[in-house]
């Protein structure tokens, strides 16, 4: 952790940003609400929070609407295009998401963010805090000076400007921002400037004269000539340029530091909220996150309360006794979920290591088949014995057969000379129909939303990358746990999306089309 640093973040400056960096389309809940910008802003918040340099502080600042800028020019950010309704509406749910991980929000009636973070920054300094102001927008830039830093979000990721930085990037010091702004304008904020001054003349003045001040106390010695009369007619543009670009210092907001501490968060609320928002990725992050001991006495049982693992009684069946019995049970049923483990995740030559059946909620049923291992070859039956015992199950047209993308598995049997039939539901194509936008059609994404779920990825058991290994050669019980915990989900998730179909008017869709 990052000891005695305050990081602010500059909230519609950093929504903006995100909601132009990340695609509209592929950021929508089931429900239809727009998410771009909220994830974004989440993740962000989430790589400070969470990251191994974490800061011991963070505050949160937005706009509040009219300023004293809007009285003082009228034309102030006249310019600017309205905020797309889809950003619009993200707001309020930024807004939670702040507030979920009890981050203080710092805002002024009269005031834009920017002079409130300058405000807040230039108290926690004289408290001897190191302030780092996440932006969007170099305004902020003219901050920058003891304990205070700008961490700008660019398409590289963050980068952080100290007062050489800034003097590398502009040429001038952040103390110039101000009268550099004043001198050429800006037309995202609708700021005059002096007509007929760009850039490199203002940087070039600026660097000869120091200040605005001293430059117009110089008029003689400005040339070309041109230059000099523009600085002359554009006198007032300058003065009234500078007081709308100068961010102030003295916003009437108190700085309570102990309020800010990144730690002090409840965690099953966000989770709740994440899991609203159907961040699946986000939530696992902050449940794998390691907490040191400090910070577990914060976070402590809601960790456990936050999300549930699958709760399924998983039994291997490794004798031909057990097969038997495990076969009279399916006959006996009307519906049966299955799921295939493989070497591979090619349906044409992947070889069968496991099957998982289940035909009621909290129980399933493994049979190893593959598996290389040396201390689980006593502990499998032979394929051809498996799959001949459960040929009349799985081929019962009186036994319904439901899957999670049904069709891998379907083939992989069907390779081993079991044709699976009816299959009556699969999971995968029902949140599918219910949600066509969706990115996250996947067992353990569905398993999160539906059932609170959290389920072990396929990676935590095979590794990523070059280091990663086959099915067959994880232990039985191991992948028994996993393959269960697939064919309940599978079963359990069946009832509830059979029922949002329903009450969509959409079963016969399902059903016959």
């Amino acid at each position: 952790m990052a000891d005695n640093v305050l990081v602010l973040i500059d909230g519609h400056a950093l929504a903006y940003r995100m909601f132009y960096a990340l695609p509209l389309e592929a950021f929508t809940t089931k429900q239809g609400e727009p998410t771009n910008a909220t994830f974004g802003f989440t993740r962000t918040l989430m790589d400070i929070i969470l990251g191994d340099n974490r800061p011991e502080f963070i505050a949160v600042s937005f706009d509040t609407g009219k300023t004293f800028r809007d009285d003082l020019y009228p034309e102030y950010k006249a310019t600017r295009a309205k905020t797309p309704d889809e950003l619009r509406i993200q707001m309020k749910r930024i807004r939670e998401i702040v507030k979920a991980f009890n981050i203080p929000i710092f805002e002024k009636q009269g005031y834009e963010a920017d002079d409130v973070l300058g405000t807040i920054a230039k108290q926690a300094a004289e408290q001897g805090i190191q302030s780092r102001i996440l932006t969007g927008d170099r305004d902020l830039l003219q901050l920058v000076g003891n304990n205070i830093s700008v961490l700008l979000v660019g398409r590289g990721g963050l980068v952080e400007y100290d007062e050489q930085a800034v003097k590398d990037k502009l040429g001038i010091w952040p103390r110039q921002v101000v009268d550099y702004k004043a001198l050429v304008g800006d037309s995202s904020d609708n700021i005059p400037g002096v007509r007929g001054v760009g850039t490199k003349t203002a940087t070039k003045l600026l660097q000869q004269h120091d200040d605005l001040d001293t430059i117009y106390q110089h008029l003689d010695d400005v040339s070309p000539s041109r230059f000099r009369v523009a600085l002359e007619n554009g006198l007032d543009d300058a003065k009234l340029s500078r007081k709308l670009a100068r961010i102030i210092s003295d916003v009437p907001v108190d700085l309570v530091v102990e309020e800010c501490r990144t730690t002090d968060f409840d965690q099953n609320q966000v989770s709740q909220l994440l899991r609203a928002l159907e961040f699946r990725s986000l939530g696992e992050r902050l449940r794998s996150t390691q907490v040191s001991a400090g910070q577990m006495s914060l976070f402590g049982d809601a960790i456990e309360q936050t999300m549930e693992t699958p709760d399924t009684r998983t039994v291997i069946i490794t004798s031909e006794a057990e097969l038997d019995s495990l076969i009279e049970h399916l006959e006996a049923t009307s519906s049966i979920s299955f799921d295939t483990e493989t070497s591979s995740t090619d349906e044409m030559s992947a070889d069968l290591v496991g099957l998982a059946l289940a035909y009621e909620p909290g129980m399933a049923y493994y049979i190893p088949i593959g598996h290389d291992l040396p201390d689980d070859q006593n502990r499998q039956l032979p394929c051809d014995l498996v799959m001949d015992r459960l040929r009349p199950v799985l081929q019962s047209g009186e036994i319904n057969k439901i899957g999670h993308n049904a069709k891998f598995d379907r083939t992989i049997l069907a390779r081993y000379g079991v044709i699976v039939t009816p299959i009556s539901f699969d999971t995968m194509l029902a949140a599918w129909l219910l949600d066509p936008a969706s990115r996250g059609l996947g067992l353990k994404n569905q398993a999160w939303m539906h059932l609170g779920w959290e389920m072990t990825e396929i990676s935590q058991l095979i590794g990523r990358g070059a280091k990663q290994i086959s099915m067959a050669q994880v232990p039985i019980d191991q992948a028994a746990e996993y393959a269960a915990a697939d064919a309940d989900a599978t079963l359990r998730l069946s009832e509830i999306l059979r029922t949002k179909l329903t009450e969509r008017d959409q079963w016969n869709l399902f059903t016959q089309v």
